[in-house]
């Protein structure tokens, strides 16, 4: 049901050097040349005439501090729930160029990845969080990332 991105697209982009050179990251952390810092969340939009939600696993480029402090609880039973801004860095399909787009990440309960939300409500994905989508629209979103394309096998 869901879609997610390995990296974010400015560290993807990266030549196999570079990247090695230049960032470190794991499946919940990010950070580019010790300046720039990301984590990875999650952004639902629900599914309309369902209890379901399609979640693209975006990653967010937020200030060190945030970053510092969200890493200092990451492991806690009870974590300090605290919501900051951030932005997208990922060019999510079918939305004509997300990188850069305000977002307000939003943390949850241990062993969950933080929530985020659209702050730009003449977003296409500030709508969709809001409305929802109609199974029609989640079929589009899939064939946009390729999902349905023949992959091989060798």
């Amino acid at each position: 049901m869901d879609f997610g991105f390995r990296l974010p697209d400015e560290v993807h982009s990266l030549g196999y050097l570079d990247r090695y050179l230049r960032s470190r990251s794991n499946a919940d952390f990010c950070a580019l040349d010790e300046a720039r810092y990301y984590v990875r969340g999650v952004l639902p939009l629900p599914v309309q005439s369902s209890e379901d939600e399609f979640c693209w696993g975006v990653w967010v480029e937020i200030a060190q501090a945030h970053h510092d402090r969200y890493l200092a609880g990451f492991e806690e039973e009870a974590p300090d729930l605290f919501t900051f801004a951030g932005k997208i860095a990922n060019d999510v399909p079918g939305y004509g160029g997300t990188i850069g787009l305000a977002v307000e990440v939003r943390l949850r309960k241990a062993g969950e990845r933080p929530a985020v939300y659209v702050t730009d409500s003449s977003h296409a994905l500030s709508h969709e969080q809001r409305a929802g989508i109609s199974h029609k629209r989640h079929h589009d979103i899939l064939e946009a990332t390729g999902f349905f394309e023949k992959k091989d096998d060798a």
